[in-house]
């Protein structure tokens, strides 16, 4: 298992946290579950939204990515 911080942002950040198995995207989870309203962030109206990932197993992030 691979362990991830993930930021969402759109207004404000919010962090979530996943254990997910090593052939699970984490791109393609968290997109897919923020869709489905799995993942929600409060409050307003969202005018644009990106994420950045922290990989903890090896203490690395990405890059803001829009989605």
């Amino acid at each position: 298992m691979k362990h991830y911080d993930v930021n969402i942002e759109e207004t404000v950040v919010e962090k979530f946290s996943f254990e997910l198995p090593d052939d699970i995207d984490i791109y393609d989870y968290v997109q897919e579950n923020y869709y489905k309203g799995k993942i929600i962030l409060e409050p307003g109206e969202c005018q644009f939204r990106q994420m950045e990932i922290h990989n903890l197993e090896d203490n690395t992030w990405t890059e803001w990515k829009e989605f």
